[in-house]
């Protein structure tokens, strides 16, 4: 459950609702799915008239219907939505200015790729496939699964891009051409809290630190020590998600692609000076054992006043019962404080994207999706209906939504991804693992560096040698 609940992490927070909702009933796929089990899509529920008509009045700057509407998508969860959930602000649109429909290829999580291969090998490629997980680049590009969509989409229309998904976009380039169509950012980790510990311990409140510019490395561990007190199972934090996004919060990543080729840093200060920070963390007993939890998240103590952050994506706020984090005037959240060395405030971002698949028999509708997934990010309208979903459905008070807008503003300046997943599922396992074990386990990094670089070196000049060979 928990790479599928990373995967719906990805998903635009401008077209969470449906999407989100379908994945939320229908829970993780079954070993059982088969390859081409196409799912039929349940009735939603309908726009009202007034938000049809918002639909309506939407220019999407094409006159036509397309001629194949139908736009095959393989993956993990569905972009219709349940039943009894509203509709995507974008679906409806493309479902209404195109005549557009998206028909749902059922996959699993471990046999996507192997999946997406056999479809296309038979003469059957579904047109499009999630990169929301940073694992389809660059390994599998250079594999040849996936199109550019430079064809089919103009990233070069400045009216169309919102500024994180452009970003984005362009981070995901190989021979000058864009594999990925990145509609829209999202902050990839949130530090969650909940405000009665913070009175009730007499704490710095993180959302004051950062609006005086002061939300730190420093001041974080401050809190931490102030706080932790492991006789009385008082801990710092606990989670799957904080690591590696702290490492990114350097503004370097462990594996980057800059001018088309792929770069490790695993051997950088940057992450020398993150990793060290963390162990000195776990040496001083901050962060929840994992180990004495049996490896298990623990959220429910953060209501508790036993866990003081939660740190973890977006997603945990629309999909979690937000009792199970206190009520929702006690909920609070900052993004991840900012490396005090860094000559900007970066913040490791999430994007709800997108790739093309080789052999696709429907691109042009695909990027007529595309475009009505880029459209609804900016539209007021897509917007209004959205917040007012969140509102109703998931509890998020106008608080939420303030730090949530601040939380994306500051992500979208400055954000930053690594493409470790995205080399050969062997590697990536074990970088993305040895990133965590600092604190997780108190390994210092200069072992760990030694363990996993000249791999890693070896894995990145071979994909290099092949980028130079067929994206030239």
């Amino acid at each position: 459950m928990k790479n599928l609940k990373r995967t719906l992490a990805f998903i635009s927070a401008l077209s969470i609702v449906g999407t989100l909702s379908a994945c939320s009933d229908s829970g993780e796929q079954t070993p059982e799915a088969t390859l081409a089990a196409t799912v039929e899509t349940t009735a939603p529920k309908e726009l009202s008239d007034e938000e049809k008509e918002s639909v309506a009045a939407v220019d999407v700057g094409d006159d036509e219907k397309l001629e194949n509407g139908k736009v095959r998508w393989l993956a993990t969860y569905d972009i219709n939505p349940a039943k009894g959930k509203p509709k995507d602000f974008s679906l409806e649109l493309f479902e209404t200015k195109y005549g557009g429909s998206i028909e749902w290829i059922n996959t699993t999580w471990e046999n996507r790729f192997t999946d997406l291969s056999t479809l296309v090998v038979g003469g059957d490629a579904p047109d499009m496939f999630p990169a929301q997980e940073f694992d389809t680049f660059p390994s599998k590009v250079v594999e040849g699964m996936f199109l550019p969509w430079d064809e089919y989409i103009d990233f070069n229309d400045t009216e169309l891009w919102n500024e994180g998904g452009k970003k984005l976009s362009d981070m995901h380039m190989l021979g000058g051409k864009h594999y990925v169509c990145a509609t829209s950012s999202e902050s990839k980790c949130l530090m969650i809290y909940n405000q009665k510990t913070i009175d009730e311990n007499s704490l710095d409140d993180p959302r004051e630190l950062l609006a005086e510019g002061n939300w730190t490395w420093d001041t974080f561990r401050s809190m931490c020590v102030e706080y932790c007190d492991r006789e009385n199972d008082k801990f710092a934090y606990d989670s799957w998600y904080f690591e590696t996004q702290f490492v990114l919060t350097t503004g370097v990543a462990p594996i980057t692609v800059e001018n088309g080729l792929v770069v490790n840093n695993i051997a950088s200060p940057e992450m020398e000076r993150a990793e060290n920070f963390m162990y000195n963390l776990k040496k001083d007993d901050l962060p929840l054992p994992k180990a004495e939890f049996d490896w298990t998240e623990q959220p429910q103590r953060v209501p508790e006043g036993k866990t003081l952050f939660y740190p973890i994506a977006t997603w945990a706020l629309w999909e979690t019962n937000l009792t199970g984090l206190g009520t929702p005037e006690e909920i609070r959240f900052v993004p991840m404080p900012k490396d005090p060395d860094a000559d900007k405030y970066y913040l490791p971002a999430n994007m709800d994207a997108y790739t093309l698949c080789k052999d696709a028999q429907n691109p042009e509708g695909a990027g007529a999706f595309m475009k009505c997934k880029l459209i609804a990010e900016k539209d007021e309208s897509a917007q209004q209906i959205t917040f007012d979903q969140w509102r109703k459905d998931y509890g998020w008070t106008d608080e939420m939504f303030e730090m949530w807008r601040t939380v994306r503003e500051l992500t979208d300046e400055n954000p930053v991804v690594s493409f470790h997943m995205g080399l050969p599922k062997d590697v990536a396992d074990i970088v993305d693992d040895r990133i965590k074990q600092a604190s997780f386990n108190g390994t210092d990094w200069a072992t760990t560096r030694e363990e996993i670089n000249g791999l890693t070196q070896v894995t990145v000049d071979e994909l290099n040698e092949k980028i130079k060979a067929n994206f030239s």
